[in-house]
This record gives structure tokens, sequence and C-alpha cells, in this order.
């Protein structure tokens, strides 16, 4: 198990063969203190941190004022963003729209905005908004999206999946571009900072050329939760574009809702992916170089040299290189000392990931162009069984095709699951008594 860092740097440039300990989430030190533990005489303190550098290599400077934060729907996902947002140093919650009334008294009450409406249209005219939140069901998510870019907000946070067809995501990130606004979409795997280290050591040199890609997905959703590992895989190739894909689904080929699905996808600079249905012993993604394999359970990031006479190189588990990434720390204990519930080591990253690009000026790791690509690789895979299983090209001509997400995410969750579920996963928010 790597040492953790005692100054928690954001993934520093390292020189080849350099081990070097990266960050465990990249943010700011007032932000890391809530989270940064140490023990001491079998006691637990949170310690603050030193400030890390930022992604283009400088230090991060606090803002004059911090971003103004509007959430757009403050159910049981809405409401962990507003608490990583709430954490964050450099953002201030200032206004929340939702059309449940309960939700809307309870989160003035959690978090002391007063600022609440049950028409985002109306927050969005009243409002100065640096960064909106929609956290919503996929079914309204476009429209809503679309409106905040005209209303002139200066970035936007959206969930995933994006949408659900190719037509409605292409509005979605042509509104943003238009007006130069920073889209991301999902509280996603793409935004831990380790993803980004190890892509930075391939445009190094470091551990040579990428020459394949294993996603290990044995889920029932490519669009709804398997976006986040095309996602990931797209990073690793590169964000190359997809010359063409090969794919099968779990159930019916000529059902539009959301299934398992898996494949070839070969990408447009020769490196392959293979994504893998069914259950195998592992699940995440492992990325095979000229000089070194590399995988991650989304929790943990291992790397393994090969040794230097390719193409019949073997790695060896004994092989492993220690101390080169952080593993993702989630808070120890659910529960702040306020007794309201932490936002996990995902959803800090992904919060950073959307206040850097602001500042930055620069498209989010999970942009929603991302997104829409994940989304049109699982499109094409589906749409490659109905044909026969032949190659499908990409780009996708008929952007009406789509993937209907599953009722809980393309609905509201409290008519989907019912008023007891849903009052339940709201009060998780809270330590129990």
């Amino acid at each position: 198990m790597p040492k953790r860092s005692q100054n928690f740097p954001y993934p520093p440039q390292c020189a080849s063969k350099v081990i070097v300990v990266a960050t465990p989430t990249g943010l700011p030190p007032s932000y890391m203190r809530r989270y940064a533990r140490r023990e001491q005489s079998g006691k637990s303190s949170w310690m603050p941190r030193s400030a890390p550098p930022n992604a283009m290599g400088g230090i991060e400077k606090m803002p004059a004022s911090k971003h103004k934060v509007a959430m757009i729907g403050v159910g049981r996902m809405g409401t962990n963003h507003a608490r990583g947002y709430e954490l964050h140093p450099r953002c201030e919650l200032v206004a929340a729209a939702d059309p449940d009334r309960r939700n809307l008294d309870r989160f003035r009450e959690r978090f002391g905005v007063t600022s609440v409406y049950e028409s985002y249209q109306e927050m969005l005219a009243n409002e100065e908004i640096d960064i909106a939140a929609p956290v919503l069901p996929v079914s309204v998510n476009p429209e809503v999206v679309i409106a905040c870019a005209e209303a002139g907000v200066r970035a936007i946070f959206s969930e995933k999946p994006i949408a659900a067809s190719l037509r409605e995501a292409d509005r979605m990130v042509e509104a943003c571009r238009a007006r130069n606004i920073p889209f991301a979409s999902g509280d996603a795997w793409r935004n831990l900072p380790q993803f980004r280290q190890f892509r930075d050591m391939i445009d190094r040199g470091e551990v040579g050329e990428v020459r394949s890609i294993n996603v290990y997905h044995p889920h029932d959703e490519i669009s709804g939760g398997g976006c986040q590992s095309l996602g990931v895989m797209r990073l690793m190739a590169g964000d190359a574009d997809v010359d063409w894909v090969v794919g099968w689904v779990k159930d019916d080929p000529f059902d539009d809702g959301d299934q398992g699905m898996g494949g070839v996808v070969r990408f447009s600079n020769g490196i392959e992916a293979f994504i893998h249905m069914n259950a195998v012993g592992k699940f995440g993604i492992e990325v095979n170089t000229s000089r070194a394999v590399f995988f991650s359970d989304w929790k943990t990031f291992r790397l393994w040299p090969l040794p230097d006479d390719p193409p019949n190189a073997t790695v060896w588990p004994d092989n492993e290189v220690s101390g080169v990434f952080e593993h993702a720390a989630d808070p120890v204990n659910m529960y702040g000392e306020d007794g309201r519930r932490l936002p996990q080591y995902r959803q800090r990253s992904s919060i950073n990931a959307i206040v850097e690009a602001l500042e930055q000026g620069r498209e989010p790791w999970t942009s929603g162009d991302n997104m829409r690509k994940a989304l049109e690789i699982g499109i094409a895979l589906r749409e490659s069984h109905r044909r026969g299983h032949v190659p499908v090209h990409l780009p996708l001509e008929d952007r009406s095709l789509r993937i209907l997400p599953r009722p809980g995410r393309w609905l509201n969750k409290r008519e989907v699951y019912g008023d007891e579920w849903y009052e339940d996963a709201m009060a998780a928010h809270q330590r129990p008594q």
C-alpha cells in the first residue's frame, strides 16, 4: 500500500522512472482539512494541508469573491452536490429551485439558503449565477441545461447521463460552446486526478504508447453508470475519434432501453478497446502500453512495468511499482461533526473539476462533449447488434437514435419509488439519531 503524502499536492509533473505520490483529491487546503485525517494517540484530528499546484503547473489563487452556485433540483443527489459546493472554499450556495416544496424547505433549513424558487426559470431571471448545477431526471435535463446557457450563467455542471438522444446532447453541447460556457456532465470517475496523472505519464512517454484498453463493466447500464467507464476509456485513448465499433447487448438489441453492452471500439489512432459485458473477476479499467500495464478498480490505481523484450513481455505480479498513485480516499466517517453526510472522493473531485474549468477557462475533464461521445459509443454498440454485429462507423448520421435510461434516472425518484423510499433516502443525509 503506498504511503500517504504529507502535503497532498495536485498530481505533479514527474520525470521518467521517478516515483511520485499523487493527490487523493487535488483540492485546496481548507477543503482538504475536512477529509485529511491524522492518527495521534488513537484519536483522529482534521489537519490542514499546503496549497496544491493547479492543473496548469502554477499555484491556485483564491478568487476575489466566491463563485455563486445555484442548485436546480435539491433531491437525493442534488443534496449531495450542494453539500460538496458548501464545503468548497471557492464556492457559495446562493439559490435553489425545485418544484417539490418539501425538498425546498428541507434545503433551506439544512443549507441556510433563503433564495429558493419552485420555478428554475424564475431563479435564472432573478439571480446572478456563476455555476448552475442542474441535478435532475434525464427527461428534463436537456431543456434545463440549454435554458441555463441562454440565461448567461458562467458554468454548468449537470448529472449523468447527459440525455437520451444524440440530438438532445448535440443541442446541449452547442448551446454551451456557442457562449464559451464550461459544461460538465456527471459526477464521474474521469474526474479523478489519478487518471489524469497516468494520462500525463503517457503523454510524456514514460510508459510508452497505449496499445489496448480493457473495460470491465458487468452492469445493466451502458448509458447510466456505464458512461463513466466509457469516458475514462476515451481519456486513455487520448480522446481520439472513434473509427468503428462492433457490439452486442445483454437483452434485446431492438429495445431502446438502457442495458448491458459489450464490444470492440477501434479508435482513429489505432488503439483498440474491449468492453467486457460479463463478469470475469475484474471490475474497472486496464490500459496496456508498450512499457507497462495500468489497472484501476475506480478506487485503487496500480502499475506494472514490462520487461525490455516486447512483444512477448509478461507482467509478473511481484513487479508492481508502489507509491506512484494515491488511492481514492473517502471520508473515514460518513458524517461530519455537524451530523451531516460528507461528500465522497469522486464527488469532491468532480466539483473541484468544474471550479478549475471555470477559473482556467477550459473544458471540464468530464465535459458535455465527452458524455455525448460516450452516449454515441453506447448507441453504436447496440446498432451493431441490430445490424448483425457489423462494424458501425462514427459519427452516427441518425441523431435521433437514443438510449432510454432506467426509470429511476429518467423520472423523479419520488414518482418511481414512492414517498416512503424517497423520504428515507433524504433522511440519510443526516446522521441517524
